[in-house]
């Protein structure tokens, strides 16, 4: 099991004490991490045990690191309890504290904010100078003997209708683009949804979809659950009748945006909408986005060369094409080989 998938264990937090909470944690996902399917579970640190007389904290957080927790809501397959049936264990999910419990940077989410919505401009605003208004250019009046102002022609800025001094020229998208670091925008997207788990406004769910496309039943869910102003983060790859039921029925929603490749989150994205709500199987392809170079990502497999081995019939067979071609080469006049 890789280091992500011990980690990002769910987890119910009445196992543990509140207190030691994300020690317990530590504690379970060193057990995934060290032991195999029949070795025996790390003991966990309840609230009448100590956590020091179960295992060394220092140690501990040296080897995986600390970890917030995010509730996990179950969406899909909707389902409504009734009065008698228990209410259902709250659950939450593990992760890394470096990445979304990232202090707080204003300036930085402003210079982000600002360069992408620069981008979003069109840069066809263009107005008239002097010499493009459909006025005569020659002298309104004479220079002197009126004791009036002295005037040029009909288009100067000064009369009205003229040109406009100093106006907008069309310059294109290019034009106004501003140049963000990679790092600066992971970092901004860190900051981003650190704010939003550190106002409660980061939510996990199993998994989303819908039975049909109906908007007027996914328009219901949310408003249960008061995600009607959410962004929705899916994993790549969901072609399942229920989520494209799903993206299809929010696409109707105002107020409702979609992820479905994390590649294209942006920090606007995250700040334009008051809830995140993030599929339980894209959660690694968010670490990946918000940190692609950090401990928390999985090194992608070496590709393993194969050796080939190749029989005598082979080896025989390729000597006597190459002595064919040097005899054929040797045989050439000197001009055709030049």
């Amino acid at each position: 099991m890789s280091f992500l998938a011990a980690t990002r264990r769910v987890l119910r937090p009445s196992v543990f004490a509140p207190s030691s909470r994300a020690l317990a944690t530590a504690v379970e996902s060193t057990a995934a991490l060290a032991g195999s399917a029949d070795a025996p579970a790390a003991p966990v640190a309840s609230s009448s045990a100590s956590p020091a007389a179960t295992i060394d904290s220092a140690e501990l957080a040296s080897a995986v690191g600390s970890f917030v927790h995010v509730p996990l809501a179950p969406f899909y397959p909707a389902s409504s309890p009734s009065a008698t049936d228990a209410a259902p264990e709250a659950m939450v999910v593990p992760l890394p504290a470096p990445l979304f419990d990232t202090p707080s940077r204003p300036s930085l989410l402003h210079k982000i904010v600002t360069a992408h919505l620069s981008s979003l401009r069109a840069g066809t605003a263009s107005t008239k100078n002097r010499s493009e208004v459909s006025f005569s250019g020659k002298k309104m009046r004479p220079q002197k003997g009126t004791g009036r102002a002295r005037l040029g022609s009909r288009g100067s800025p000064m009369l009205k209708g003229g040109g406009r001094a100093f106006g907008p020229r069309p310059k294109g998208p290019e034009g106004w683009k501003r140049k963000i670091n990679r790092k600066e925008e992971q970092l901004g997207l860190r900051v981003s949804l650190s704010e939003k788990w550190r106002s409660g406004n980061l939510v996990v769910v199993d998994k989303l979809g819908l039975a049909a496309p109906q908007t007027r039943v996914l328009n219901q869910q949310l408003t249960q659950r008061d995600w009607l102003d959410a962004l929705f983060i899916t994993s790549v790859g969901g072609e399942e009748q229920p989520r494209v039921a799903f993206e299809l029925a929010a696409g109707n929603l105002p107020n409702v945006a979609l992820v479905t490749d994390v590649r294209d989150m942006t920090v606007w994205d995250v700040l334009k909408r008051r809830k995140v709500v993030i599929e339980l199987d894209a959660v690694d392809e968010v670490i990946e986005r918000v940190d692609p170079y950090g401990p928390f990502v999985e090194e992608p497999w070496e590709d393993i060369e194969e050796d080939f081995e190749f029989d005598e019939a082979d080896l025989a067979e390729a000597e006597a094409l190459a002595e064919a071609y040097a005899v054929e080469a040797q045989e050439q006049p000197a001009e055709a080989r030049m």
